[in-house]
């Protein structure tokens, strides 16, 4: 396994690369269709919907290759189970669920978390827990370190997340204790969102811990993170279409026996994550 610190270091190039046109493939729509060939005739092809922006859970690496932690546990749940094998597709975040009711993916694999809205509306296989993190920049004044710090600054979060949702609800509670609202500003990747804090469009931003660490390694002295409190400790999960009983049971299947094996504990480590308890998992699914 590699240190943990090379590995975010790769995984924060993929914070610069841009989504491809329409009008042509994109580099994991090519490398994944050369997988697919590959695998043979005798093995599903699982596709697989991902934001592929979000290091160190999913990214593209320099030579547009899917990479990641959510990348290297499917790869183990297709070894372990022998009759699979995942084809990746890069989308933006909020075309995911759509995407997975209108039958575009198999699965949806992009560091998403479990909500009771998500839930109502696909089903989901409990993987990891994660918090938040606060990231400003680095000649910044401002040191939050809670949500009450959020109270009447500029926040930066990327849309169609579970982010927007969390800030909504810490400002309504600051409008309540006269503190003034957060002006929550959002956009389309992690990445855009850590530029508009650069370029002063936003003061803070606010988004999952593993990934502001990503960011802080790659950005250096430029950000840091100041958040000292928990935040939203939640659970995440990898999801597939209501009712879709197969699919379903492989990824189930897969995520129980590394959990067995302790490989999944040994992945996610790497990456600053943890394998959430049985507590944990009947806090979200129920």
């Amino acid at each position: 396994m590699k240190p943990l610190k090379m590995i975010l270091l790769s995984a924060a190039a993929g914070l610069v690369l841009n989504a491809c046109s329409s009008e042509a493939p994109t580099s994991s729509q090519e490398s994944s269709a050369t997988a697919t060939e590959s695998a043979g005739a005798d093995k599903r092809v699982l596709t697989i919907g991902s934001d592929m922006t979000f290091p160190p859970y999913e990214y593209l690496d320099e030579q547009g290759n899917p990479g990641g932690v959510d990348v290297e546990i499917m790869a183990k749940v297709a070894e372990l189970n022998g009759d699979i094998t995942p084809k990746w597709e890069d989308t933006r975040f909020a075309n995911l669920i759509p995407g997975l009711k209108g039958d575009k993916f198999d699965v949806l694999y992009s560091g998403m978390y479990i909500t009771k809205d998500r839930l109502a509306q696909i089903d989901m296989i409990p993987y990891y827990k994660t918090d938040i993190s606060l990231l400003v920049r680095g000649d910044s004044d401002l040191a939050p370190q809670g949500a009450d710090d959020l109270c009447g600054q500029k926040v930066g979060a990327m849309k169609g997340t579970e982010f927007v949702n969390q800030l909504g609800k810490i400002s309504a509670k600051c409008v309540e204790q006269n503190q003034g609202a957060i002006e929550i500003r959002e956009y389309e990747t992690s990445p855009q969102t850590s530029q508009a804090l650069l370029s002063r469009a936003v003061d803070i931003q606010y988004d999952d811990a593993a990934v502001m660490k990503a960011a802080e390694m790659k950005l250096g002295d430029r950000v840091k993170i100041t958040s000292t409190q928990e935040l939203y400790p939640i659970v995440g999960g990898i999801s597939v279409k209501k009712g879709d009983t197969e699919t379903y049971q492989i990824i189930s299947d897969g995520i129980e026996k590394m959990k067995q094996s302790g490989d999944l504990e040994k992945i996610l480590s790497v990456y600053g994550l943890t394998v959430p308890s049985q507590a944990d998992i009947d806090k979200v699914m129920n």
